[in-house]
């Protein structure tokens, strides 16, 4: 599977939200403690299955910046035991969006997103287990919230 470059990614999402986003190796290898959102791909037309997985907030300040909300907004709205409609859309045109970088070679269709990764299935669940290609980013959004984001793949 091609590498997904930092600076891809950079570039695409910078353009999404209209902001700087960059992306960045992680300085270690450890996982992430924050709560983490899954997102579930399909790569045609092997059919195989692509993991995103990424700091809540990361996602959701990204979400924010691509509908102009202030990142105060979007942490009290990530506070609440519910994320509104309008915040939940961004969250999923984002995702949308990264299915570009998902797949280099080939066209990615976003399927899901999950909170709760017992909740994945089960295809997505085993990438996510026991990933053959994995890439892992620091990311950083002006004005707003980063976090890490990894993308993970099987053989």
């Amino acid at each position: 599977m091609p590498e997904v470059s930092a600076k891809g990614m950079t570039r695409l999402f910078s353009e999404l939200v209209g902001r700087p986003v960059n992306f960045y190796e992680p300085s270690s290898s450890a996982p992430s403690p924050a709560k983490q959102i899954y997102a579930v791909y399909v790569v045609k037309p092997m059919d195989s299955i692509r993991v995103i997985h990424a700091d809540a907030m990361l996602l959701a300040s990204l979400a924010g910046a691509l509908i102009g909300l202030p990142y105060e907004g979007v942490r009290e709205r990530m506070e609440d035991a519910r994320v509104d409609e309008g915040l939940a859309d961004a969250l999923r045109e984002v995702m949308n969006i990264a299915s570009r970088v998902v797949s280099i070679e080939h066209r990615a269709v976003f399927k899901a997103v999950y909170e709760d990764p017992r909740m994945l299935p089960s295809e997505a669940l085993g990438v996510l287990r026991d990933p053959l290609y994995t890439s892992h980013f620091e990311v950083r959004v002006d004005g707003y919230q980063g976090g890490r984001l990894s993308l993970l793949a099987p053989s």
